[in-house]
């Protein structure tokens, strides 16, 4: 009888060893999938903001191009063409030599992987960059020469001077439906148009 008992408590003790193990082997694989997401969304941020490189050619992010505004527009033309909270649409000169361009990053209608955020220039139909899904919709917010917020950009081009750009991205994290949920990760940058402050300065 005791070797009875002996054999059923070290079935037990066993199985819960094994337990034990294909736990920790299904946490470790679940922690390296959601690390490598996090790199991935890092990495995708980074693209989006800072550029890339993609086949031996620069992709610049939104930084650079918003470092642009009004480069090389002449003072008769309006250099902002279009201002939402959702989108921003400009005109500015790559460098000295190139011709006026026309940049556009705009949020499109949402869909079923989140809210898509493209990258145009000139080609308003085959962007330079995107998608980048974002969790919630793209907030722009406009600001004048004092940093005060303009309430009604669309009709006030000629006040804007500075951009504050808010954008959430997320993904989805390896788990039971149970427990399933988002891992978001917000971006807010500020860029201020030295450009058209020289303008002003004039």
């Amino acid at each position: 009888m005791s070797s009875l008992l002996d054999v059923i408590g070290a079935t037990i003790a066993g199985s819960v060893v094994l337990l034990m193990i294909f736990t920790a082997l299904f946490n470790i694989q679940v922690i390296s999938y959601n690390t490598q997401l996090q790199i991935s969304l890092s990495q995708m941020s980074e693209d989006l903001i800072t550029g890339r490189k993609s086949g031996g050619i620069d992709q610049p992010g939104l930084e650079s191009i918003l470092s642009i505004v009004g480069a090389g527009v002449p003072t008769t033309t309006d250099p902002i063409v279009e201002v939402t909270s959702s989108s921003f649409k400009f005109l500015a000169r790559i460098n000295p030599t190139s011709s006026i361009s026309t940049f556009y990053f705009v949020q499109e209608s949402q869909t079923g992987n989140g809210f898509p955020l493209y990258v145009y220039q000139n080609d308003m139909s085959n962007p330079i960059s995107g998608p980048f899904w974002m969790a919630d919709s793209l907030a722009i917010s406009y600001y004048d020469v004092n940093d005060n917020i303009i309430t009604s950009p669309g009709s006030n081009h000629g006040l804007i001077r500075s951009v504050e750009v808010n954008l959430t991205f997320f993904y989805n994290t390896y788990q039971p439906d149970i427990d399933k949920r988002f891992i978001r990760h917000n971006i807010v940058f500020w860029k201020y148009f030295k450009n058209l402050y020289l303008e002003y300065k004039k």
